[in-house]
This record gives C-alpha cells, structure tokens and sequence, in this order.
C-alpha cells in the first residue's frame, strides 16, 4: 500500500495491511542526502517505526537522484531538474546505497531498483546505465541482507510499453541483479486489463530466461478518481483487481493510494471510503484461502474464483463484467459476502453485477467493518 503522508495526518490505516511502499514519501536520494554525506533520516525512520510497530514489511523503491550528483539537468524530470538522471559518480551512489542499507539495519525486506523507469521523468539515462546502478545496489544490499528481495525497476504504460522496457532492461544485463520483477497495474476502466498486462510481463521475462522468478504489481488501482468518477463502482474495481491478481499468481500488490486525494482514494479526512472498506473485506475473503482453481470468465462474461477459505469451507467470489444478472448459486452455497462487510441469506438466485460477492457454504462471521478513520 503507498500510504502518503500519513506520520503527520492521519492514524494507521484500520485495514490489514502487508507492506507499505515508501515513494510520494520524500524518502528518495534527493531527501535523505540533500547535500554529500549529509543525511536526514528523520522521514525514513518515521515510517520504519511504524512499519515495525504495525508489523508490515517495507519496500523502499529508488529514484529521484540527488540534484548534487547528478549527471545533467532538464525540464523533464519530475522531483528535481537532476533527478531523472544517473549519478556522475558511481562512487556516489554506492555510498549513498551502502549509508541507507547501514542506516536501516534489516527493516527494509523489499528494494524496488528504480520508479517508472521507462518514463523520462523519472529516468531520462538508458539501460545500460541503470542496469549499472542496479548491479552496485543488488550487490550491497545482498551482501548486507542476503534474505532481502530485490525488485527490478518499475515500469507504467501499455501492456506492449512495458514489456519492451522490460526486453531492452533485461537485454542490457538487467535480469540478473533482481530476484523478483516490478511492474505497474495501471490498466484503464476494466480490472480485468490486469492480466492481459501480466501476461506481457511474463513474456519478457521467458525471453530472458528468468520465467520463475515472482513478479511484484509495485503501483495500481484505477489511477486518477477522475478516471473512475463513480463511487459506487470503486469497491467492485479493487476488489476485481485484487482477486485477479491473487489468482494469477502476483506476489504483492501495492495500491496506490491509501491517502492520495486524487488517485486511488480509500481514505480521507472525513473517513474510510468504501473502496477502503471493500479492501479491507476482500482481505478477509482470501488472507489464508486456498484456490481451487484460477479466476475464469464464463461466455457471458461472469467471472468465478473459486477457493478453500482459511478454515476449510467452499467459497465462490462472484461477478459480471458486462452486465447485472441473475445467478443461481450451488446447493452448497447458503450464504453470500458482500463488499461492506455483511452477510446475507442466499434466497434462490443472487443478483450478479459489477461488484463481486462471496459466496459461501457456512454461515461465517464477516470482518467486523471497518470504522473511519481519524486523525
């Protein structure tokens, strides 16, 4: 989960939560080494308090090189007119890399070698480049951490964008200083999209000989709110997301954004959203679940994951990507689970639609749902 600014404005989240991401944190190089040799971890060390009392795992993602190190300037990049380009001096970062793995002793589990790399405002060097820095950091914050898991740069776009940055990434020696592969979910108006996207990923990773590793959705959602205006429809959007990424087999997703006003939204000053909510009940459905079989679309375009939950019983997460429906559960199905967290009688047929539910065989207790959140 990117959790923003949340040391100064809000409590922790009162969702479950595995991992935060540390970017939109100013944690980048530019923050903890504003001038050579001078750091401030206060920022850094906020959150790693946090992550440690929470007990979530942290992944640190790199970028935004200190203005005072870098190579060139331009327009282009985001943070600082520097910082979408390599270092100077290798010697720099590797200095840099080695304070910040000495400074976090072990708390950091997660290392994402760059943000969007295949976008010029955040990296504008070429691959071989930064595949260079990848090489420096991987060997120092193995040697450090050996159980540390260390993820290539990410990338943002098309299904097609991303799969060429990640060809050209792994072609320039890429593949090898990383145990997992990074990619971001952004895929428009249909969550769906998500497995088109992996299954690009996943080919540039064949074509390079690294098929096994994991691979890691580092940013997704459904981007801008502007793109998603319908509060109603966001609890459905994550949830298909979610579902579909667990079932393909995603190792971690961070959605972006806990706290972000403008994208992603799942919490705000006045409170918890119901996309927050939904969140928090599709963790429920499946922390401990086994599946049975993949999520798969029928010819009428409803979706069915079908899985063993935690404490044994059938469950059935449900949804039509085209249309509101009728559906006539199994006998076996008594029940169903909404996305606010509560639990109805199955009463003949259920109406399917955009949002899934869970259908389920026993009469569970549901999460307790979940209350706003304030500062």
């Amino acid at each position: 989960m990117n959790t923003g600014q949340m040391l100064d404005s809000e409590s922790w989240p009162s969702v479950p939560l595995g991992s935060i991401r540390l970017w939109d944190t100013h944690t980048t190089w530019n923050d903890l080494e504003p001038s050579k040799g001078a750091y401030n971890w206060s920022l850094l060390d906020g959150y790693l308090a946090l992550a440690q009392a929470h007990n979530v795992d942290v992944l640190y993602t790199f970028g935004n090189t200190a203005q005072w190190a870098a190579s060139a300037t331009g327009q282009q990049c985001i943070r600082n007119s520097g910082g979408c380009y390599p270092p100077a001096s290798i010697q720099d970062w590797d200095q840099f890399v080695t304070a910040l793995v000495a400074h976090s002793a072990g708390r950091i589990k997660y290392w994402e070698l760059w943000n969007e790399a295949n976008a010029p405002e955040y990296w504008s060097g070429n691959s071989r480049e930064l595949v260079e820095l990848a090489q420096h950091a991987y060997t120092i914050i193995k040697t450090a951490y050996p159980a540390a898991v260390v993820l290539c740069p990410s990338s943002n776009g098309s299904a097609a964008i991303v799969e060429e940055f990640l060809n050209a990434y792994f072609a320039a020696g890429g593949a090898t200083p990383a145990d997992a592969v990074a990619f971001h979910g952004y895929v428009g108006s249909v969550p769906e999209g998500i497995l088109y996207l992996e299954t690009h990923v996943r080919a540039a990773m064949s074509n390079h000989g690294i098929a096994t590793k994991p691979i890691y959705d580092t940013e997704g959602g459904w981007g801008m709110n502007s793109k998603l205006p319908s509060m109603s429809d966001r609890p459905g959007y994550l949830a298909r997301e979610f579902l579909l990424q667990w079932s393909s087999g995603v190792s971690g997703v961070y959605w972006y954004a806990w706290n972000n006003p403008a994208w992603g939204t799942l919490w705000t000053s006045s409170g918890i959203q119901p996309a927050g909510i939904a969140y928090g009940q599709v963790h429920g459905w499946i922390d401990g679940a086994t599946l049975n079989s993949p999520c798969a679309m029928a010819s009428d375009s409803t979706w069915t994951c079908s899985f063993k939950r935690s404490d044994g019983s059938s469950a059935l997460a449900i949804w039509n990507a085209a249309t509101t429906k009728n559906y006539t559960p199994a006998s076996e199905y008594k029940f169903y689970l909404d996305l606010a967290g509560h639990t109805n009688f199955v009463k003949g047929t259920v109406s399917i639609g955009y949002t899934p539910i869970l259908l389920v065989a026993t009469p569970i207790v549901a999460p307790t749902r979940l209350t706003a959140v304030v500062q």
